[in-house]
């Protein structure tokens, strides 16, 4: 979940990481591959070859024998698959993960930046586009890339679409869920209770879990748990605020609605704040979450059988998957469960829950790049279905087995050392497509085959009531100016606003609140409201 995806409050996010797992290379000739059977987008003229650098996010978590990101398996695959028809040598320049916006403004005003880029950060492409730092890659589209328009659609290709021009090209995310809740069942089982289907369900399980400590934790438990709101993994209490906000009109959901912005000031944001607070006062969260930035201590209590239930992503990784914090938890605390819950309502009833928009990563063309036309047929090239379905999937036999006509992973050691970055490789989509959302659903779910039916159930919960927030195609000024400012002060509002005295709340929330609209929160607010009057006439 960046998400953007790096912040609970606006998600924008995250991530599926699906493990299917290629073998290493052997020498052996893959041309039986359907993914070779139509290699390239038309073979280039030139006699010398073109060299195409192509960004890759280096995160650090190559396996042993691996081979770094910018010389593996897959950059060789494709080298060979695209590159040598297309007479194109490609060149991967890693980018570390963790600095990514950092690392990619220095390439770009250096003049270094590679021929395809890519970030989650909408603020930054803002800014790239105000300095007019990016190709217009709308007729480039249109002459290059049928593969890449047809696969997307016009529906996540206008995401793209900045200041009236395509200057970006917005990966598909096939699942738009983000954050799930869970909950222990076998503590609920001691004490009589049902899973919570509603707030109040929720808080009185809570208040069961802290005084009856049905885990025997010696007093340790926490009843609800969430790391720092500004770390590194997507762990937080924003379903459950955002289901106090109240109905907005369309203005207000436009000039409110901003990632990192003004979403304090939404009507009914101040009371879903307060609500944590008392569960705070009662003892009923982890006092100490602001200092889990990396979310380390999150999942040792969860895997120490301390927690009580936490919203965090849908099938996660981590917890389900290769981070095996739930395998750990079964073996330190015997019996331990958690099943999916989705309780928090809005007054209407509903489960409202912020989910990503139908895009992925956004790549661009710096503007100086003198290969704009094989970027965009390295990209619909990638687009194409046996390529894209080779990239995400590796072979049958090797990479994968069939289960109910779906691709499930072959999980040994020797397999994970060519295809854990697939995810980072194949740009073009966040995900898996299978045609429908059953098949992806189910896809996802055969990653966590001790966990299927929780994964599938946290998915389907991540994306009941979810809403995307509203976007504008131009440059917020006021945004750019004040981004850094009010997020570091939307930070300090979160943390001190949920440490109070419960009889200090009000009054630390709104001396903060005023603060953080002196900032530059109130100019954000007046032209998103100046935006929308402009846009809708």
């Amino acid at each position: 979940m960046q998400l953007k995806h790096k912040k609970w409050f606006g998600i924008s996010t995250s991530v599926l990481l699906l493990a299917g797992l290629l073998s290493a290379c052997s020498g052996k000739d893959d041309s039986a591959s359907p993914a070779t059977a139509s290699p390239g987008s038309g073979s280039t003229a030139s006699k010398d070859p073109v060299t195409l650098k192509v960004e890759v996010f280096d995160r650090g978590n190559a396996p042993a024998g691996a081979g770094p990101v910018d010389n593996n398996f897959w950059t060789q695959w494709i080298q060979k698959n695209f590159g040598d028809p297309n007479n194109i040598k490609l060149q991967f320049v890693p980018v570390p993960r963790n600095q990514e916006v950092d690392k990619l403004n220095v390439l770009m005003s250096t003049n270094d930046a590679p021929d395809i880029v890519f970030t989650y950060d909408l603020n930054t492409i803002n800014n790239y586009v105000k300095s007019g730092g990016l190709t217009d890659l709308g007729k480039l589209i249109d002459e290059h890339g049928p593969n890449l328009k047809k696969f997307l659609g016009d529906d996540v290709l206008k995401y793209g679409i900045f200041s009236g021009k395509q200057y970006t090209i917005p990966a598909k995310r096939t699942l738009q869920f983000t954050q799930s809740s869970y909950i222990r069942k076998d503590w609920l089982d001691k004490l009589g209770l049902p899973v919570p289907t509603t707030t109040e369900q929720f808080y009185n399980a809570m208040k069961a879990f802290k005084e009856k400590d049905p885990g025997q934790t010696g007093g340790k438990v926490i009843p609800y748990d969430f790391a720092a709101l500004n770390g590194t993994v997507i762990t937080t209490p924003s379903v459950l605020i955002n289901s106090f906000v109240k109905k907005m009109s369309e203005e207000d959901r436009y000039a409110l609605s901003a990632t990192n912005m003004p979403e304090i000031m939404k009507p009914g944001y101040k009371e879903g704040l307060q609500f944590v607070n008392k569960m705070n006062a009662e003892g009923l969260i982890n006092p100490d979450f602001a200092l889990d930035k990396d979310g380390k201590s999150f999942e040792r209590d969860i895997a120490n059988g301390l927690v009580g239930s936490f919203t965090a992503l849908a099938a996660h990784v981590n917890l389900m998957g290769t981070g095996n914090v739930f395998d750990t938890m079964k073996k330190n605390a015997p019996g331990a469960e958690y099943v999916a819950m989705d309780p928090f309502t809005d007054a209407d009833g509903k489960h409202p829950k912020a989910i990503y928009d139908p895009t992925g990563v956004f790549m661009m063309v710096p503007k100086n790049s003198k290969h704009a036309v094989e970027a965009v047929k390295y990209l619909d090239w990638m687009s194409k279905p046996d390529v894209l379905f080779t990239l995400t999937n590796g072979m049958e036999g090797q990479h994968y087995t069939l289960e109910n006509g779906l691709p499930k992973a072959i999980t040994t050691d020797e397999a994970k050392k060519t295809f854990y970055n697939n995810s980072d490789i194949a740009i073009v989509i966040n995900g898996k497509d299978f045609g429908s959302l059953d098949k992806n659903l189910e896809a996802v779910a055969l990653s966590f085959p001790a966990y299927k039916d929780l994964a599938k159930q946290t998915m389907l919960n991540g994306l009941k009531d979810g809403f995307t927030n509203p976007r504008f195609e131009r440059p917020i000024d006021a945004e750019l100016k004040y981004n850094k400012t009010l997020s570091d002060k939307l930070q300090e509002i979160l943390v001190k606003s949920i440490l109070a005295k419960p009889e200090e709340f009000s009054k630390t929330f709104d001396t903060m609140s005023q603060e953080y609209l002196k900032l530059g929160g109130q100019a954000v607010i007046d032209e998103r409201r100046a935006a929308y009057k402009e846009m809708k006439k």
